[in-house]
């Protein structure tokens, strides 16, 4: 009995024919329909949970405003979270909803319903609008952004259970038990039917194949079956002897392959012992050009980056004359180029790794070409060659792509032509090749003078570590991977490069021009640039050709009167005629051997607006200010073109104010005012006597009279002071005049914070002569003595004058807290006495702070309006926008209570605290901001 069930479970091996056909058939069969199964079961779970993801959904949206709301309730009122908390409890009526929250990004519960307040929220992406599901014990998390705090975002969480889903995968799993169950049932039936047929019979046979060997290979084979598988028996048999014969052959053939095959082996063995240590050597190389490379960049980078980081510590800091700047920038300028020849050879081996991936930026094209120019200008100024650049105007201003890449690329042939041209010109011309809908493809070409290009140099001018001298001893050094990298750059912006001799397109010239186009993509706006230059006479006269083309194309672009002399002799000529334009009349002319005596010769016929062209190393700052000349930079920009008409520079050279022999006197009763008015006065060399009230005013001018000593020149006159005003004071002053009898009056300047027509003709009937408004310029100083004394001078212009104005409005000047830079300008450029004024500043505001809080206190509203007016003078000498627009408008708005005659209500008294507060918040904010500039003492 048991040799029978063993023989029984041995048929459904899957070595015998019955496990063969339950492995066929059965097997596929159940392996189809448990994949259903799992298909059925994944979608069905996939329905629910969007079912469930777009209820959530639902929810969000309907809740966002309310919990938008909410947020903001809480948020100001945090006594109304109990209210904002049982708003929120209409959530829970949603179905499988199980609690809700107002979660920020640190984790934190603004608001928080339903049951496990205990059981922390999960993380969650906060940089996601909406997210979800995030699956937590038994439930899942959703959750939408509806707001922001002060601190971050705010999300609105909930979770849902998972209990139809559950539900709904049970009742899955039956439906598919039960098909199952079915489909096995009618399996079996199907393979009980077809093994009686033809399983059977073929099982015997397989037994009887099983007893063969290679000893019993000829005997004969039973057969006892019948049909087709009888004649199968047959030719089994048939078989059978044919193998043993075959066998017999096969046993001969083996041995002898098997010696080939050892000896193959041994080959084979050597041979890859062989492959393997030149894979190791290959490897080691690799890893060795790797950490050279890494090490070279962190070695030569780190100096590098020490270097440029000082220098534009240096230019930030300022400080520095024209002569300092510029070695300062030559410096900043070869640093860049050395740091460029290093990214030759990093880049080089990333192009070749197929690492090196470009960056898309917005930047100005015009700039990033002048940008390389510059920056190569001493390398060609030190060879004596010219360079000038022909720009498109119908390029854009902006476009987008790496600008780092496109200036390597334009940094290598202009470097190269520079290099290999001893003498002569480099001329670069940029034209807009092709425009689409938003791409442009840039055409830019590099002409030289040079020695040209052989034909054995064309054929490895763009191989790697190549250049057109190959000799040990060559004249031009380099790296020889500038044009490698440049052919790279150029394919990765999808555009060409290439280059052609020039004596093919002529033969009389000499050199080479290398171009390149690069395709640049076009941002959705584009600045305007109008400029309209039909207000000036420009007479110049410029020796390079190719510069003078340019100029001219240039200035006759912006419909300048131009006209050009044909020499230097012929300039000396017409110049004279040039006086008559004053402002609007300009001078160009390019520099020589003698700049000096060149200025001499100009200045001695020339007293009018003029720029010197050539390299700015080649121009020397003092001897241009000395002569009161501009620098006109080589090569020619618009931009720095249009700065040259709409600059800050001295133009016109003439004689400086001196006051000497001028004796003021300065009536301030707030001391800062009085020491900014007397430093401006001390560099016009101008003696200054000063009085901090009217009546100090009044015994200065007695003692004068007392002591038979001449009176003041001209007096300065503070409005605002306390005892004595300004006015009383000047009427004083008139009345002494009076009484001895004096023909002339002294003339009486008042300085005042406000500049309203009303306020100067109420000044000028009080007695006095003129007024200025504070902070004091320079040049209105200046104005006043021309205007109200006898000192002869010349004609005067200020160093600084503009000839025309440029007013640009910055929309966040008055939410500057500390501008430093003004403070220094109203100090007279006097970098400790604004330190001085703004530590007296500061220093004042407690004593500013308790004086008006106490008034504030006793309703003292004109003497407060006083006080104002003090701080709001005192913050016009100091760069604090902030302060003197605070202070400026508490003043006006106190000075509408006298002014209108009003009794201050609780209204009133309500506002001057809101405005007293802000002050008090400004002053806190000067004393943070000026930390940083006082703390270097």
């Amino acid at each position: 009995m048991q040799r029978q069930s063993e023989t029984f479970w041995h048929r459904f091996k899957i070595t015998n024919a019955y496990g063969q056909l339950i492995a066929l058939i059965f097997v596929p069969i159940m392996i189809l329909a448990c994949t259903g199964a799992i298909l059925v079961l994944k979608e069905t779970s996939r329905s629910i949970q969007a079912q469930q993801v777009s209820a959530a959904s639902a929810i969000l949206t309907r809740y966002h405003k309310t919990s938008s709301t909410l947020l903001d309730l809480i948020q100001h009122h945090p006594n109304q979270y109990p209210q904002a908390q049982a708003i929120l409890q209409y959530i829970l009526n949603e179905p499988d909803l199980m609690r809700a929250a107002l979660v920020d990004m640190h984790d934190n519960t603004r608001l928080y319903v339903g049951y496990k307040h205990h059981l922390p929220w999960p993380q969650f992406p906060i940089t996601s609008n909406v997210f979800g599901p995030i699956h937590i014990n038994d439930g899942n998390i959703y959750g939408m952004r509806i707001g922001y705090s002060e601190d971050g975002p705010i999300w609105l969480l909930i979770e849902l259970n998972n209990q139809s889903l559950t539900i709904a995968r049970y009742r899955v799993w039956l439906a598919l038990s039960i098909t199952g169950l079915l489909t096995l049932l009618l399996l079996l039936l199907c393979l009980n039917f077809y093994s009686r047929r033809w399983i059977a019979p073929m099982y015997e046979i397989r037994l009887q194949l099983q007893r063969m060997n290679a000893d019993n290979l000829g005997k004969p084979f039973q057969t006892k079956s019948s049909g087709e598988l009888g004649l199968l028996q047959k030719d089994i048999a048939k078989l059978l002897k044919r193998l043993h014969f075959s066998f017999l052959e096969l046993k001969e053939h083996t041995e002898q392959t098997e010696d080939d095959l050892r000896k193959t082996l041994d080959t084979l063995e050597v041979q890859n012992i062989t492959y393997k240590q030149a894979r190791d050597q290959a490897i080691s190389s690799n890893q060795a050009k790797s950490v050279f490379l890494a090490n070279i960049s962190h070695e030569l980078r780190t100096p590098l980056n020490s270097i440029d980081g000082f220098i534009h510590l240096m230019l930030r800091r300022g400080h520095l004359n024209d002569e300092n700047l510029m070695y300062v920038q030559t410096i900043r300028k070869s640093s860049a180029h050395l740091l460029a020849l290093i990214n030759d050879v990093l880049d080089f081996s990333k192009i070749d790794a197929g690492k090196l991936e470009l960056e898309v930026a917005q930047f100005n094209l015009e700039e990033a070409i002048f940008d390389v120019m510059d920056m190569l200008s001493p390398l060609a100024c030190e060879k004596r060659i010219d360079m000038a650049i022909y720009y498109d105007e119908a390029l854009p201003i902006s476009v987008l792509g790496d600008v780092l890449r496109f200036k390597q690329i334009l940094t290598n042939l202009v470097s190269n032509a520079i290099k290999f041209t001893p003498e002569g010109d480099i001329i670069v011309r940029t034209r807009l090749e092709q425009d689409e809908f938003n791409r442009i493809t840039v055409h830019c070409s590099v002409q030289d003078s040079g020695i040209g290009l052989s034909g054995t140099d064309r054929k490895k001018l763009f191989a790697s570590f190549s250049q057109g001298d190959t000799s040990v001893t060559r004249q031009f050094g380099g790296t020889g991977l500038g044009l490698a990298i440049s052919k790279q750059l150029v394919h990765l912006m999808h555009g060409q490069i290439g280059f052609e001799d020039n004596q093919e397109r002529n033969p009389t010239e000499k050199g080479a021009t290398f171009w390149f186009t690069a395709q640049l993509e076009l941002p959705q706006e584009q600045p305007l640039q109008l400029q309209d230059l039909s207000q000036f006479h420009i007479l110049s006269y410029i020796s390079h050709p190719a510069t003078a083309n340019i100029l001219k194309h240039y200035l006759e672009g912006y419909g300048a009167q131009h006209s050009e002399a044909g020499s230097i002799l012929d300039l000396f000529s017409r110049i004279k005629q040039f006086n008559q334009y004053d402002e609007k009349g300009w001078v160009f002319v390019d520099h020589s051997g003698d700049t000096e005596a060149l200025l001499q010769e100009l200045r001695s016929r020339y007293s009018g607006n003029l720029a010197i062209y050539g390299y700015q190393m080649l121009l020397d700052p003092s001897l241009l200010q000395k002569y009161h000349a501009i620098a006109l930079n080589q090569p020619i920009s618009r931009s720095n073109l249009l700065k040259i008409f709409y600059s800050d520079q001295n133009k016109t050279y003439v004689e400086p104010f001196d006051g000497r022999g001028l004796h003021v006197l300065a009536v301030d009763d707030h001391l800062p005012n009085l020491i900014v008015l007397e430093a401006l006065l001390n560099e016009l060399n101008i003696e200054v006597t000063t009085a901090i009230s009217g009546q100090m005013a009044l015994n200065r001018i007695q003692e004068c009279v007392d002591h038979n000593l001449p009176l003041y020149d001209l007096i300065f006159m503070d409005i605002q002071m306390p005892v004595m005003s300004g006015i009383e004071t000047t009427q004083a002053i008139r009345a002494l005049e009076y009484s001895l009898e004096r023909h002339t009056t002294l003339p009486i300047i008042a300085l005042t914070a406000h500049a309203m027509a009303d306020e100067k003709e109420k000044l000028l009937k009080a007695g006095m002569n003129d007024y200025v408004t504070k902070p004091i310029q320079l040049e209105q100083l200046i104005q006043i003595f021309t205007t109200w004394t006898n000192v002869n001078q010349k004609e005067y212009r200020l160093e600084h004058e503009p000839t025309t104005q440029v007013v640009a409005i910055d929309t966040n000047e008055h939410d500057m807290i500390l501008d430093w830079k003004k403070s220094i300008e109203l100090s007279a450029n006097k970098v400790d006495l604004a330190k001085d004024l703004l530590k007296m500043l500061i220093k004042s505001f407690d004593k500013e702070q308790q004086e008006m809080q106490q008034l504030i206190d006793d309703e003292d509203f004109p003497q407060l309006e006083h006080n104002l007016h003090r701080l709001y003078g005192a913050s016009r000498y100091i760069g604090v926008p902030k302060l003197q627009e605070i202070s400026g408008e508490f003043e006006q708005f106190v000075s509408q209570l006298r002014k209108q005659k009003k009794v201050a209500d609780d209204i009133f008294i309500e506002q001057v605290a809101q405005r007293f507060a802000l002050l008090l918040e400004a002053m806190e904010q000067i004393k943070l901001a000026a930390q940083p500039y006082l703390s270097e003492d």
